[in-house]
């Protein structure tokens, strides 16, 4: 029986690129599940095969602790599988060989992790304490907290006009403590952008939220001309009931 032909991948381009052309430096994007992990696998094995590195040389991180050992196991399937193929030559079995041994020194692990291994080979030019640890997530968490409280109880003394603003209103079932604590965890988030934020002086708030109210009224007008049973007339009419 003769089994059935398998159709060629829309990007089965793409997929030979990313393992075979190792002069270029490239940027993969695609959705989970396509097989972005599988690429950088046989990546990594064609580099090796080709003795263009090794692994000592090499850096793969991964989000989670449990995705970076599943991505070391597929790496060492790959080379067994790739040395005992007789395409991968003489000199690339060879290559693949030697490298296995190098597998569990290999820095593949979380991007966490490979900081860490990092400031612990270069404590004094990164300015750290040698035995500096890393802070659990309950314990950053923790850590927050008191800081916000801090700062939250030393604003109170002498709030500026947007911490007032705030106090003054209610958002659903949090308060503007609430509030301030979750923009804080947002801007930790974030603590490496670039430029602090700044309002621009010519907005003008009231101008502007003005206009926007005129817009959504005209907006849940139209209601009144649309079928009464359809969604969408019925969104218009809460549009409109929320601006009168």
């Amino acid at each position: 029986m003769t089994p059935p032909r398998t159709r060629p991948l829309a990007d089965q381009g793409a997929r030979d690129c990313i393992r075979d052309d190792l002069d270029r430096t490239l940027v993969v994007e695609a959705a989970s599940g396509t097989g972005k992990t599988s690429q950088l696998v046989r990546r990594m094995v064609s580099v090796l095969a080709a003795g263009r590195g090794s692994l000592d040389g090499m850096v793969a991180v991964t989000f989670t602790d449990s995705a970076a050992g599943e991505l070391k196991l597929r790496l060492r399937a790959a080379i067994e599988a790739a040395r005992q193929d007789p395409a991968s030559g003489d000199a690339g079995r060879a290559r693949l060989t030697d490298a296995l041994p190098q597998l569990e020194e290999a820095r593949i692990g979380t991007i966490h992790s490979f900081c860490v291994d990092l400031l612990r080979e270069r404590p004094v030019e990164a300015g750290v304490d040698p035995l500096f640890e890393i802070a659990a997530d309950d314990v950053a968490g923790s850590l927050l907290d008191r800081a916000f409280d801090r700062w939250f109880e030393a604003t109170l003394a002498q709030p500026g006009e947007a911490v007032r603003r705030l106090l003054r209103r209610r958002a659903g079932e949090e308060g503007p403590r609430a509030l301030l604590r979750g923009a804080a965890r947002e801007l930790v988030e974030r603590r490496d952008f670039p430029a602090p934020w700044r309002r621009d002086p010519a907005f003008d708030r009231d101008g502007t939220i003005d206009a926007l109210m005129t817009e959504l009224a005209e907006l849940g007008a139209a209601h009144a001309s649309g079928n009464p049973e359809d969604r969408f007339t019925q969104s218009l009419a809460e549009i409109a009931r929320f601006v009168e």
